[in-house]
Order: C-alpha cells, then structure tokens, then sequence
C-alpha cells in the first residue's frame, strides 16, 4: 500500500527554498477535503527526511508538537493575507520556540541560525530558523493562504495582492459561483421589472 502525498496544488506558485519547506509543512494538511497528510508517526518521519530536516525517531507526542506547529504557522500566514495573529497561535509558538531553541553559529564570516538541540527540537527549530529568516528578506510577506481552500501559496504578483493559490483553480471557482449566484437574482429577460 503506498503512501498518499500531498497534492502538487502549489506547483505554479512555490515558494524559493528554503521557505518551501514551511509551506510543503503548511501544505500537509488539505483543509478543502479534509485529509492529513501526516497522520502516523511514519508520515512524519518520511516528511522529515524528504525536506532535509534533521532526521529523528518521532514519538506520537512529536506528531502532536509538529501538526499544532503547523497550524500556529498557518495562522502566521495568515496574517499575510490581512487576517489577526490569534492568541492560541501566538501561544504556541512561543511554548514551542522555547522547547526548540536556536544558536548562532558563525562560518567563514556569516552568521546562521542552526538548531541548538536533537530530535523533533532540532527539525522544528530549523523550521523556525527558516521562517525568522524570510521574515528578515521579505519573503515571508509573499507566503499566504488561499482565501478559498486555504492551501498555502507563494504570491508572485508584482503588488503582493494575490488571494488564491491559482486563477485557473480557486479564482475560476469563485468567479463562476459569483456569476451563477447574480444570474440567480437577475429577473428573467422580458420580464417586468
């Protein structure tokens, strides 16, 4: 039996590396049909290893960390999108902030954020690392999700006003449901109006 991935939704709008990694994370969970990608220890593991990130034995209560993480990126994100941080989010990532911490490590005249612990503490703090930096080039502004499905898109968009993940996806949904549903109000042709 194999493994079900994450669809490619986001394909046309990636985000560069390494921010790709958080929205691949963000990508795990497919809010418009309700799936997890990341239901066992198994899954995490595998997501863990195929991202690169520091490989680790993953406990149930690992899984729970990773997926709370996710959302609390999400609403992150979110904020984006002209959405309020909220109060839980902001609570768990200061909670998980703190149980992964992060050091500076200084190399041939540069400075990097690397994990300053093992485990899921080390996966989760070079998550963390990943978003700290593109909050400091601007990339992270340009991470969103989908005002429709909620996927997690790169906006490519010249003004960063891009809403949906894709036009021909989401946009052309939206834009069809709003003409059938002003059809529906219109009056018939040739009757009084």
């Amino acid at each position: 039996m194999s493994r079900r991935r994450p669809p490619q939704y986001d394909l046309p709008n990636p985000a560069p590396q390494p921010l790709r990694v958080v929205q691949k994370l963000l990508n795990t969970w497919d809010d418009e049909h309700r799936r997890e990608f990341l239901e066992t220890t198994v899954d995490l593991e595998s997501w863990l290893a195929e991202q690169g990130l520091p490989k680790t034995r993953v406990r149930a209560a690992d899984l729970r960390r990773v997926t709370e993480v996710r959302e609390a990126l999400r609403s992150l994100a979110l904020v984006n999108s002209g959405h309020e941080l909220d109060d839980g989010a902001r609570t768990a990532l200061a909670r998980e902030t703190k149980r992964a911490p992060l050091a500076v490590a200084f190399s041939d005249g540069t400075a990097e954020l690397v994990p300053a612990s093992s485990g899921i503490d080390a996966a989760l703090a070079r998550i963390f690392a990943i978003v700290h930096d593109a909050m400091l080039d601007g990339t992270w502004e340009r991470l969103k999700a989908c005002k429709n499905c909620h996927w997690s898109f790169y906006d490519k968009s010249k003004n960063r006003s891009a809403t949906w993940c894709s036009m021909e996806l989401c946009g052309n949904r939206l834009k069809t449901k709003r003409y059938r549903s002003r059809r529906r109000q219109e009056p018939p042709r040739g009757a009084p109006g």
